[in-house]
C-alpha cells in the first residue's frame, strides 16, 4: 500500500490503546497500516514531545541577551513606592501599508493559505503618547518616523505642562529605551521645568 499520512488524533487513539492495553499491538498496527518500528518511533516522539510531557509548539518570544534581571528586580522594587496616579507611560508606535496584513490564515488540509497583500512599505505614520490612569492625556501623530527634535518638542509643549510638582499626580514619567528617549537634552529640559518638581524614570528592559 502506497504511503498516506495518519491524522494525529488517529495516531493519539493508537498509543492510548496500546498503553491502557485494551487491543494487542498487532491489531492497533493492522488497523494503523503501521509498522512496528513506525509505531515505536511515533510513541517515543510523543513521550518527548508531545501532550505527555506538556509540550507544544509555540511562537518565540524574543528576549534581549543584554537584559540583566538583577537590575529589573531593583527597578520593579524601586517603582513599588510609587502610586500609579503619580505615573505617566511615554511609548511610541509607527505603521505602513505592510502593517495591517494579517501574518496567519486557515485552508484547507494540504492547501496553502494565501492572501494578496502590499509588499511596498508605503507611508509611513509614527505617534507617541502619553498614558494615565485617565487614559491617553497627549498625543502627537507625525508622517515619517519620530525624531529626537519632534519628540522634544511634545514633550516641552504638551507632557511636562500636565505634569504636578512630586509627590503630586503625574509627577513621574516612565518610558523604555528608545533612542529619542535618551540623552542629556531630555533631563536638561525636564529640569527646566523645576527640579526638583518632576521626575523621570528611564526603563531600561
Amino acid at each position: 500500500m502506497p504511503n498516506r499520512r495518519i491524522e494525529q488524533g488517529i495516531k493519539l487513539a493508537g498509543i492510548k490503546l496500546y498503553e491502557h492495553g485494551l487491543l494487542p499491538l498487532a491489531v492497533i498496527l493492522d488497523v494503523l497500516d503501521y509498522s512496528r518500528s513506525t509505531f515505536f518511533r511515533t510513541l517515543k516522539l510523543w513521550h518527548e514531545t508531545g501532550d505527555r510531557a506538556g509540550v507544544s509548539r509555540k511562537k518565540l518570544r524574543k528576549i534581549a541577551i543584554e537584559r540583566n534581571e538583577l537590575r529589573r528586580a531593583n527597578f520593579v522594587h524601586s517603582m513599588s513606592q510609587y502610586t500609579p496616579h503619580q505615573l505617566g507611560f511615554l511609548d511610541e508606535t509607527s505603521k505602513d501599508e505592510r502593517t495591517l496584513v494579517r501574518g496567519f490564515g486557515r485552508a484547507k488540509r494540504g492547501r496553502r493559505a494565501a492572501k494578496k497583500g502590499v509588499f511596498v512599505r508605503g507611508r509611513r505614520t509614527s505617534t507617541e503618547a502619553l498614558l494615565t490612569l485617565d487614559g491617553i492625556v497627549a498625543c502627537k501623530v507625525v508622517e515619517g518616523s519620530m525624531t529626537k527634535e519632534l519628540f522634544l518638542e511634545w514633550l516641552e509643549y504638551n507632557v511636562l505642562p500636565k505634569c504636578s510638582p512630586f509627590p503630586g499626580p503625574l509627577s513621574i514619567l516612565v518610558m523604555d529605551n528608545a533612542k529619542i528617549h535618551h540623552g542629556a537634552d531630555v533631563l536638561e529640559l525636564c529640569e527646566h521645568f523645576g527640579e526638583p518638581h518632576h521626575q523621570m524614570v528611564l526603563v531600561h528592559c
